[in-house]
């Protein structure tokens, strides 16, 4: 099951606070750093493959239809390329 941005979001918040009250044994502020820094790149991503998916719609016609383009294969996210690769 995929993480939702919200929770991986709320997950770095936590480790953030945590690295931050100074109270953590140093073995285990790697380890949530380690998990911050992983955190940080999975939440850029889907930031990402968002605002590319916002940007190919943000155009209308005359009408006021949306106007959608396909993504040129190297714009997309590492992610959305993960999850074309099994169909």
């Amino acid at each position: 099951m995929e993480e939702t941005f919200e929770n991986q979001f709320e997950r770095l918040q936590q480790v953030v606070a945590s690295l931050e009250n100074g109270q953590t044994p140093l073995e285990e502020s790697l380890q949530l750093y380690e998990e911050g820094v992983r955190l940080i790149r999975a939440c850029h991503e889907k930031l990402t493959g968002a605002r590319r998916r916002i940007e190919l719609i943000a155009g209308v016609d005359a009408d006021g239809n949306p106007i959608t383009q396909p993504m040129a294969e190297d714009e997309r996210s590492l992610e959305e390329k993960s999850q074309t690769k099994g169909r």
